[in-house]
């Protein structure tokens, strides 16, 4: 047994160091002028096909999103939101209608908007809608919080979690749904003229449009803030 043991030993001392990398940014743009999403992990193969899309967005603050949408509403085109990772489905995420349809369509991308911002007397975390979890958790453990749900993939994004629905395991009685815990979030939705074509909405739990823009699937508008 002994023998065995340290031969065990010495054959996991030879074994290459394994390095974790992050997956491929979902969304990749050609010198035709034209840009393709694809899923981060080529997983689902039913729903493997490439979205493309005529233009992407990649806001930095809620001001950026704003001006993304107002663009999009005042020149009618077709909008979806995707994370920087982009862990799901294209034909969720895709503007058009997955195979010619680009033309007329925005992405955006909230890779570059990532922000959290903990409030220790409140109890709560706000994230920006592209904060990966593991930025959140780690946000909240700074502040001496934790939270009380959350998927087992640390890089999806905050606003994607709450959106789909994701859920995970949970030391509350409430259950492990992300969104069973937010008790705010922001929407950018297109408007008219006289609105400069975007406005934002922020709602809290109380108000009717809260529970569906949970687990909106970006049918919405853009999850821009989640607390």
């Amino acid at each position: 047994m002994a023998a065995g043991t340290i031969l065990l030993l010495a054959l996991c001392s030879l074994a290459p160091a394994a390095l974790s990398v992050p997956p491929r940014p979902p969304v990749r743009c050609g010198g035709s002028g034209g840009c393709a999403l694809s899923n981060a992990y080529a997983a689902w193969s039913s729903d493997r096909a490439d979205c493309p899309v005529a233009a992407v967005a990649y806001p930095a603050s809620e001001q950026d999103v704003v001006a993304a949408v107002a663009r999009a509403s005042a020149g009618g085109m077709r909008v979806k939101v995707v994370s920087g990772f982009a862990h799901t489905i294209p034909k969720l995420a895709c503007p058009g209608d997955g195979i010619g349809g680009a033309n007329n369509t925005l992405l955006i991308s909230t890779a570059s908007y990532a922000g959290v911002e903990v409030d220790g007397a409140a109890r709560t975390v706000t994230a920006d809608a592209g904060a990966p979890l593991r930025a959140v958790i780690d946000a909240a453990e700074a502040g001496g919080l934790s939270l009380p749900a959350a998927p087992y993939w640390e890089g999806v994004s905050v606003a994607g979690a709450i959106s789909t629905g994701s859920q995970g395991s949970s030391w509350w009685g409430q259950g492990g749904a992300v969104h069973d815990h937010v008790v705010g979030l922001t929407l950018v939705v297109p408007a008219g003229l006289n609105q400069a074509w975007a406005r934002v909405v922020p709602l809290a739990k109380g108000d009717a449009l809260f529970p569906a823009a949970l687990v909106s699937l970006g049918l919405l508008g853009v999850v821009s803030k989640v607390s």
